[in-house]
Protein backbone atom coordinates (compact mmCIF):
# COMPACT_ATOMS: atom_id res chain seq x y z
CA UNK A 1 0.00 0.00 0.00
CA UNK A 2 2.80 2.54 0.52
CA UNK A 3 4.32 1.92 -2.26
CA UNK A 4 1.82 2.50 -3.99
CA UNK A 5 0.91 5.40 -2.51
CA UNK A 6 3.72 7.09 -3.18
CA UNK A 7 3.77 5.69 -6.92
CA UNK A 8 0.52 7.69 -7.22
CA UNK A 9 2.25 10.85 -5.04
CA UNK A 10 5.04 11.11 -8.19
CA UNK A 11 2.44 10.30 -10.72
CA UNK A 12 0.33 13.33 -9.60
CA UNK A 13 2.73 15.94 -9.12
CA UNK A 14 4.04 15.50 -12.79
CA UNK A 15 0.63 15.77 -14.49
CA UNK A 16 0.08 18.79 -12.42
CA UNK A 17 2.81 20.20 -13.77
CA UNK A 18 2.82 19.16 -16.90
CA UNK A 19 -0.62 19.58 -17.67
CA UNK A 20 -1.93 21.95 -14.92
CA UNK A 21 -2.71 24.69 -17.38
CA UNK A 22 -4.10 22.69 -19.97
CA UNK A 23 -6.72 20.85 -17.81
CA UNK A 24 -7.47 23.57 -15.28
CA UNK A 25 -7.03 26.86 -16.70
CA UNK A 26 -9.84 28.74 -15.44
CA UNK A 27 -9.27 27.02 -12.35
CA UNK A 28 -5.50 28.19 -11.66
CA UNK A 29 -6.16 31.22 -12.81
CA UNK A 30 -8.58 31.75 -10.63
CA UNK A 31 -11.55 32.92 -12.74
CA UNK A 32 -14.54 30.73 -11.39
CA UNK A 33 -16.03 30.58 -8.10
CA UNK A 34 -14.99 27.72 -5.77
CA UNK A 35 -17.98 25.88 -6.05
CA UNK A 36 -18.01 25.63 -9.69
CA UNK A 37 -14.52 24.43 -9.46
CA UNK A 38 -15.20 22.43 -6.12
CA UNK A 39 -17.70 20.36 -8.61
CA UNK A 40 -15.99 19.81 -11.58
CA UNK A 41 -13.26 18.92 -9.90
CA UNK A 42 -15.11 16.06 -8.36
CA UNK A 43 -16.50 14.96 -11.65
CA UNK A 44 -12.90 14.87 -12.73
CA UNK A 45 -11.73 12.57 -9.66
CA UNK A 46 -14.59 10.06 -9.50
CA UNK A 47 -14.29 9.80 -13.21
CA UNK A 48 -10.22 8.95 -12.00
CA UNK A 49 -11.79 6.34 -9.41
CA UNK A 50 -14.05 4.70 -11.49
CA UNK A 51 -11.49 3.73 -14.13
CA UNK A 52 -9.06 3.16 -11.89
CA UNK A 53 -11.27 0.41 -10.61
CA UNK A 54 -11.95 -0.67 -14.10
CA UNK A 55 -8.52 -1.32 -14.76
CA UNK A 56 -7.96 -2.76 -11.30
CA UNK A 57 -10.56 -5.49 -12.23
CA UNK A 58 -9.47 -6.23 -15.63
CA UNK A 59 -5.54 -6.75 -15.14
CA UNK A 60 -5.99 -9.02 -11.86
CA UNK A 61 -8.20 -11.17 -14.28
CA UNK A 62 -5.22 -10.86 -17.09
CA UNK A 63 -3.01 -11.46 -14.30
CA UNK A 64 -4.36 -14.72 -13.00
CA UNK A 65 -4.43 -16.13 -16.88
CA UNK A 66 -0.82 -14.93 -17.33
CA UNK A 67 0.84 -14.83 -14.22
CA UNK A 68 -0.04 -18.44 -13.31
CA UNK A 69 3.27 -20.38 -13.03
CA UNK A 70 5.54 -19.25 -9.85
CA UNK A 71 8.71 -19.17 -12.62
CA UNK A 72 6.67 -16.16 -14.68
CA UNK A 73 5.46 -14.60 -11.39
CA UNK A 74 8.83 -14.30 -9.76
CA UNK A 75 10.74 -13.76 -12.65
CA UNK A 76 8.56 -11.68 -15.04
CA UNK A 77 7.13 -9.58 -12.56
CA UNK A 78 10.24 -8.87 -11.00
CA UNK A 79 12.06 -7.75 -14.60
CA UNK A 80 8.75 -5.72 -15.27
CA UNK A 81 9.34 -4.12 -11.65
CA UNK A 82 12.87 -3.06 -12.10
CA UNK A 83 12.13 -2.02 -16.02
CA UNK A 84 9.30 0.27 -15.36
CA UNK A 85 10.95 1.62 -12.60
CA UNK A 86 14.27 2.64 -14.40
CA UNK A 87 11.71 4.26 -17.12
CA UNK A 88 10.29 6.13 -14.42
CA UNK A 89 13.66 7.81 -13.09
CA UNK A 90 14.34 8.31 -16.38
CA UNK A 91 11.31 9.93 -16.95
CA UNK A 92 11.63 11.92 -13.95
CA UNK A 93 15.11 13.24 -14.73
CA UNK A 94 13.98 14.62 -18.10
CA UNK A 95 10.81 16.41 -17.11
CA UNK A 96 12.65 19.24 -18.07
CA UNK A 97 12.16 18.33 -21.61
CA UNK A 98 8.96 19.67 -23.03
CA UNK A 99 5.64 17.27 -23.28
CA UNK A 100 2.47 17.44 -24.52
CA UNK A 101 -0.29 16.94 -22.37
CA UNK A 102 -2.41 14.12 -23.61
CA UNK A 103 -5.49 16.14 -21.77
CA UNK A 104 -5.30 18.81 -24.93
CA UNK A 105 -8.04 16.78 -26.88
CA UNK A 106 -10.36 18.50 -24.13
CA UNK A 107 -10.35 21.55 -25.75
CA UNK A 108 -11.93 19.98 -29.07
CA UNK A 109 -15.07 19.01 -26.59
CA UNK A 110 -17.79 21.75 -27.17
CA UNK A 111 -20.03 20.70 -24.55
CA UNK A 112 -17.68 22.06 -21.51
CA UNK A 113 -20.18 20.01 -19.12
CA UNK A 114 -18.19 17.14 -20.19
CA UNK A 115 -14.70 18.71 -20.36
CA UNK A 116 -13.98 17.70 -16.28
CA UNK A 117 -15.42 14.07 -17.25
CA UNK A 118 -13.31 13.60 -19.88
CA UNK A 119 -10.08 15.02 -18.46
CA UNK A 120 -10.68 12.35 -15.62
CA UNK A 121 -10.39 9.83 -18.51
CA UNK A 122 -7.70 10.86 -20.38
CA UNK A 123 -5.44 11.53 -17.26
CA UNK A 124 -6.02 7.93 -15.97
CA UNK A 125 -5.46 6.40 -19.14
CA UNK A 126 -2.55 8.68 -20.87
CA UNK A 127 1.00 7.03 -20.95
CA UNK A 128 2.55 7.26 -17.38
CA UNK A 129 5.64 4.79 -16.47
CA UNK A 130 4.06 4.61 -12.59
CA UNK A 131 0.98 3.59 -14.61
CA UNK A 132 2.29 0.51 -16.02
CA UNK A 133 4.00 0.05 -12.82
CA UNK A 134 0.75 -0.24 -10.88
CA UNK A 135 -1.08 -2.32 -13.50
CA UNK A 136 2.30 -4.83 -12.87
CA UNK A 137 1.30 -4.89 -9.43
CA UNK A 138 -2.57 -5.24 -9.40
CA UNK A 139 -1.49 -7.70 -11.82
CA UNK A 140 0.14 -9.99 -9.40
CA UNK A 141 -1.88 -9.17 -6.69
CA UNK A 142 -3.19 -13.01 -4.76
CA UNK A 143 -6.93 -11.38 -5.10
CA UNK A 144 -9.12 -8.87 -6.48
CA UNK A 145 -9.44 -7.29 -3.46
CA UNK A 146 -5.42 -6.59 -2.85
CA UNK A 147 -5.78 -5.51 -6.53
CA UNK A 148 -8.46 -2.59 -5.94
CA UNK A 149 -6.51 -1.55 -2.68
CA UNK A 150 -3.51 -1.18 -4.51
CA UNK A 151 -5.09 1.23 -7.34
CA UNK A 152 -6.25 2.66 -4.47
CA UNK A 153 -3.55 3.91 -2.24
CA UNK A 154 -1.93 5.19 -6.29
CA UNK A 155 -5.63 7.19 -6.18
CA UNK A 156 -4.94 8.91 -3.12
CA UNK A 157 -1.72 9.61 -3.71
CA UNK A 158 -2.33 11.36 -7.00
CA UNK A 159 -5.00 13.25 -6.25
CA UNK A 160 -3.68 14.84 -3.30
CA UNK A 161 -1.94 17.24 -5.64
CA UNK A 162 -5.74 18.45 -7.00
CA UNK A 163 -7.20 18.96 -3.68
CA UNK A 164 -6.41 22.62 -3.22
CA UNK A 165 -6.86 23.79 -6.81
CA UNK A 166 -10.07 25.30 -6.26
CA UNK A 167 -8.19 27.47 -3.44
CA UNK A 168 -4.72 27.79 -5.07
CA UNK A 169 -5.74 30.22 -8.02
CA UNK A 170 -2.64 30.66 -10.33
CA UNK A 171 0.35 27.38 -9.91
CA UNK A 172 3.21 29.92 -8.20
CA UNK A 173 5.06 26.67 -6.78
CA UNK A 174 6.05 24.84 -9.51
CA UNK A 175 9.28 24.78 -8.62
CA UNK A 176 8.45 23.57 -5.34
CA UNK A 177 6.11 20.71 -6.60
CA UNK A 178 8.70 19.51 -9.22
CA UNK A 179 10.99 18.92 -6.29
CA UNK A 180 8.66 16.48 -4.18
CA UNK A 181 7.57 15.21 -7.45
CA UNK A 182 11.22 13.73 -8.46
CA UNK A 183 11.78 13.04 -5.28
CA UNK A 184 8.84 11.20 -4.42
CA UNK A 185 9.42 9.54 -8.18
CA UNK A 186 13.17 8.56 -7.22
CA UNK A 187 11.55 6.98 -4.21
CA UNK A 188 9.13 4.77 -5.78
CA UNK A 189 11.67 3.82 -8.70
CA UNK A 190 14.31 2.59 -5.69
CA UNK A 191 11.42 0.95 -4.13
CA UNK A 192 10.48 -0.79 -6.69
CA UNK A 193 13.59 -1.68 -8.41
CA UNK A 194 14.37 -3.19 -4.57
CA UNK A 195 11.10 -5.16 -4.82
CA UNK A 196 12.10 -6.63 -8.25
CA UNK A 197 15.59 -7.62 -7.19
CA UNK A 198 13.94 -9.02 -4.37
CA UNK A 199 11.53 -11.32 -5.87
CA UNK A 200 14.65 -12.56 -8.78
CA UNK A 201 17.14 -13.11 -5.67
CA UNK A 202 14.31 -14.97 -4.15
CA UNK A 203 13.34 -16.98 -7.24
CA UNK A 204 17.21 -17.87 -7.57
CA UNK A 205 17.95 -18.58 -3.78
CA UNK A 206 14.16 -20.76 -3.76
CA UNK A 207 14.32 -22.26 -7.35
Amino acid sequence: MTDSFILGLSSGSACLVTCGMVMFPYMLAGQAGVRKIALDLSIFMITRLIIYFVLATAIWYFGQAIFTSWFVRTYATGSLYILFAVILIWYSIGRNKKRECPARIVTTVENKRLVPLFLGITNSLGFCPALLLILTKGATRGTLLQSYMAFLAFFIGSSLWFLPIPFAGKLKKRQVIETIGIFATGLAGITFIIKGLVLIIGGILNG
